[in-house]
């Protein structure tokens, strides 16, 4: 009896253990997938990318003890900040069979967008941006979104530049519609003010421009490349508006772009704080 009474506790035990153990798997997923995306945003992408390795290694341990809809959905995000385009398809199908709502339109959205990187990539850059644009306001999927839009307007911005005057204006302007759409939808992403910034700057509104770029700046952007050019485009608008406005209008600009410029710790107008020797 008293034999029979430990092999139970033993098992008891082992079983706590166990369900301890995938508990621990799912949160320390969650933990190293928050720390990446913290990482991210402040540009440390080596870093950040080592943080959305160890997150999906730690989804793929939970999902082989213990599959469930969280387990799928974690290792899924992971494998999409990893650009594991085919995997995360699968991860959220799975978590949309454990329960996970979501996951089946996830797992839609990511075979879209690897149709259109395949698409653009074998030269089909046309259908491939039509793919991007329906991805930019349809997708749920918030990384699939902002990636969908980075694409669409690098290929609509190089598209309309080739147009005449007059068709490059319709085309850009057609872009700043979705842009603003987008804005409307979520102010605070910064990468749609930069997006308005950049094409109000192709339609020669400085000003403007400038608004946009400064929202973006202070909002935050998705990498360290686009901030910088976010900021090379605040330069610019510095250097044209100085040109095109009034004494007057100009000496009201110059005193908003020094207060802007002091607080991000630049250390001249034109002098950015990366680009410090």
């Amino acid at each position: 009896m008293l034999r029979g009474q430990k092999k139970i506790l033993f098992v008891f035990v082992l079983g706590l253990f166990f369900l301890a153990s995938c508990v621990s798997q799912l949160k320390e997923s969650k933990s190293l997938y928050s720390k990446g995306s913290e990482l991210s945003r402040e540009y440390k992408m080596e870093m950040a990318y080592s943080a959305y390795q160890k997150a999906y290694e730690k989804a793929c341990l939970q999902v082989k003890k213990k599959p469930s809809a969280q387990a799928y959905m974690m290792k899924g995000l992971s494998e999409l900040e990893l650009e594991m385009w085919d995997e995360a398809e699968e991860s959220f199908l799975k978590a949309f069979d454990y329960g996970f709502e979501k996951g089946e339109e996830w797992a839609q959205n990511i075979s879209l967008f690897s149709l259109a990187l395949s698409m653009e990539e074998f030269g089909l850059k046309e259908p491939a941006a039509d793919i991007y644009d329906y991805l930019l306001s349809k997708s749920k999927l918030r990384q699939v979104s902002m990636l969908s839009v980075m694409k669409y307007s690098e290929f609509a911005i190089e598209k309309a530049l080739k147009e005449e005057q007059n068709e490059r204006l319709k085309q850009l302007e057609n872009l700043f519609k979705k842009a603003a759409q987008l804005t409307e939808k979520d102010l605070s992403c910064g990468f749609y003010h930069y997006l308005k910034s950049q094409v109000l700057s192709h339609m020669k509104r400085y000003r403007e421009s400038f608004e946009e770029a400064v929202m973006a700046r202070e909002l935050g952007l998705p990498t360290l490349e686009i901030q910088r050019d976010n900021d090379n485009q605040i330069v610019f608008c510095f250097r044209t508006l100085k040109d095109e406005l009034t004494a007057g209008d100009w000496k009201k600009f110059e005193s908003v772009y020094l207060r802007w410029i002091k607080k991000w710790g630049w250390e001249g107008p034109e002098s950015p704080d990366w680009k410090r020797s």
